[in-house]
């Protein structure tokens, strides 16, 4: 007799410990009778935090397009353009193009200098620019990462004024001449360029062909066409 009480009360207390531990003595839960048993339990684990994009110090932007569409200063809307050089001086109406092709570099009957650049600043001739109206420009040749663009440091680049030409219907043309001991376009077709005409910062990817737009209104910008910019470098190889 003392013995079964003894086995009794030791059960009890086992049923205590397990009842104050949970409840079952089963590391996965208590076991499963019926058609049930055989089923598998998975358990997710806590879904890994991704750590944040990184972004390369050398990453650049632009604010803007001012290539594109007009772009107001204190002496009135202006359109910019960037524009290539042809080597030498060639007779502007003997350069032709592909007009099968895509605008591009090698699209032209004549090689560019790779060191040399116009910025044309199309605006109302009732008062034309002057020389030190263009009073900042840089060039950042770029190349296109993933997700982003990585811009090199600026080029040492040397600016000269040209000159103002009559672009007609009341709108003039001023020309600065942009070189650089480097070439503008190495190993890619892309770059940033940053300047200030007028107090006016404009920042824009530029197009690597010889177009511009050529009207200042406010109202969208228009379509870039060659016949004004060859009229630019024309003017351009007569005053350099």
């Amino acid at each position: 007799m003392l013995h079964k009480k003894t086995t009794l009360g030791f059960t009890t207390l086992a049923c205590v410990s397990v009842l104050l531990a949970g409840c079952t003595s089963e590391s996965n839960g208590p076991s499963i009778e019926g058609p049930d048993s055989t089923e598998k339990r998975t358990y997710s684990s806590p879904t890994e935090e991704q750590p944040p994009p990184t972004t390369t110090a050398d990453a650049c932007s632009i604010s803007g397009d001012g290539l594109r569409q007009p772009v107001w200063t204190d002496s009135g809307d202006v359109n910019v353009n960037l524009s290539p050089v042809f080597a030498g001086h060639p007779d502007m109406d003997d350069v032709s193009y592909d007009d099968t092709r895509a605008d591009s570099y090698d699209n032209y009957s004549e090689e560019f200098d790779p060191k040399r650049l116009i910025v044309v600043v199309l605006k109302q001739s009732n008062l034309p620019l002057k020389a030190d109206d263009l009073t900042d420009f840089e060039f950042q040749p770029a190349e296109a990462e993933p997700r982003t663009k990585v811009c090199d440091d600026p080029l040492d680049t040397d600016v000269r004024y040209i000159g103002t030409r009559d672009a007609g219907d009341d709108e003039s043309a001023s020309i600065w001449e942009i070189s650089s001991d480097e070439p503008f376009y190495d190993n890619s077709n892309l770059a940033r360029v940053t300047l200030d005409v007028r107090q006016a910062h404009i920042e824009a990817w530029p197009d690597r062909y010889v177009k511009r737009q050529e009207r200042v209104e406010n109202d969208g910008p228009t379509e870039p066409r060659r016949s004004p910019a060859f009229d630019d470098l024309e003017f351009y190889y007569d005053n350099r």
